[in-house]
C-alpha cells in the first residue's frame, strides 16, 4: 500500500472518530469504513460503538433513514458474521422499498444510477437478470450524461458478470468515459465542467474504467492516478465539499489501482 493511500487511512480514521463524537448521520461514517475495509484496512480496526450506533438505528423494518443509507450501513454490518440477521433485514428492506426494479432515495422517488448502481455493485443478492437490464434501459436514457453514472453502471455490471442486451454498450461506455479526462488527469461531471476535476469524479471513474481495464485505457488510469497523488493534500484528504466522500472514494481508487 502507498504511503499516499496510508496518509487518507489515518485521515479516514481522524474524521470517523470526529463524526461519532458530533453524531453525524451514521451512513457518512460507515461509507468511510466500508471504503477502508475494501482497500484492505482489518474490519477489526472499526470501532465497535460505531456497529452498536447502527444496530439501535435499525428501524423495526429493518431500513435506516434512506435507501442509500441502508445500502452503506447494511453493507458494513454484511463484514461481521455477528450481525447477519440484521444486515438480512436491512436487504429485506431494500427489496421492498425499490422503484420499478431499481432504486431511489426512497420507494417514491424516481429510479436513480447512482443509488442502483452502488446498490447493485455491493449488495449483487439485490439484483437478478431482470433488474440489471433495467439498469441497462436507464443508462441507455441518460448515457454519456455524467461520468460518475457511466462509472458506476460499469461498476455494477461487471462485479454481477452481467452482458448487456446491446454487445457494444461496455466498450462504448469505456470509450466514452475516457474521453471525458481532463488535461490535468482527473474527472469532473462531464469534460470541460466549470467545476473542473474533482476527487469523485476521478475516483470513481477510475473505478469504473478499471473494471474492464484493457491496454487502450491503461494510459488513462495512470493519468487519473497521477492526478489523485499530485492533487492529494498533506494530511491524506483532497479538496472536497464532502470531505470524508471524496475521501473514501479516493482511497479505494487509489488502492485499486495499486492493486492491479
Amino acid at each position: 500500500m502507498s504511503i499516499y493511500a496510508e496518509r487518507t487511512i489515518v485521515a479516514l480514521h481522524r474524521m470517523c472518530r470526529e463524526m461519532q463524537r458530533k453524531n453525524i448521520e451514521l451512513a457518512r461514517i460507515s461509507k468511510c469504513a466500508v471504503q477502508m475495509i475494501l482497500s484492505g484496512v482489518s474490519y477489526n480496526s472499526i470501532s465497535t460503538d460505531l456497529i452498536d450506533k447502527i444496530l439501535k438505528s435499525q428501524n423495526p423494518d429493518g431500513g435506516f433513514v434512506s435507501n442509500t443509507d441502508t445500502i452503506w450501513n447494511a453493507k458494513l454490518l454484511s463484514f461481521f458474521s455477528d450481525f447477519h440477521e440484521s444486515y438480512v433485514r436491512a436487504i429485506q428492506y431494500l427489496n421492498s422499498n425499490r422503484t420499478q426494479l431499481g432504486f431511489g432515495r426512497s420507494a417514491r422517488d424516481m429510479g436513480r444510477i447512482p443509488v442502483t448502481g452502488i446498490a447493485f455493485y455491493l449488495h449483487p443478492n439485490l439484483c437478478n437478470e431482470s433488474q440489471l437490464a433495467w439498469l441497462e434501459d436507464l443508462w441507455n436514457s441518460e448515457k454519456n450524461s455524467l461520468t460518475y453514472k457511466a462509472a458506476y453502471v460499469l461498476m455494477a455490471f461487471k462485479i454481477n458478470n452481467y452482458s448487456p442486451k446491446d454487445p457494444k454498450l461496455i466498450s462504448n461506455a469505456l470509450d466514452w468515459l475516457a474521453s471525458q479526462q481532463e488535461i490535468d488527469g482527473g474527472f469532473a461531471p462531464w469534460k470541460n465542467h466549470p467545476v473542473g476535476s474533482n476527487i469523485y469524479c476521478t475516483a470513481l471513474s477510475v473505478l469504473g474504467l478499471q473494471s474492464y481495464k484493457s491496454p487502450e485505457i491503461i494510459n488513462t488510469i495512470s493519468r487519473a492516478y497521477q492526478y489523485m497523488i499530485e492533487s492529494q493534500l498533506p494530511s491524506g484528504i483532497w479538496a472536497y465539499h464532502e470531505i470524508e466522500d471524496g475521501a473514501a472514494w479516493g482511497l479505494r481508487a487509489l488502492t485499486a489501482v495499486e492493486e492491479s
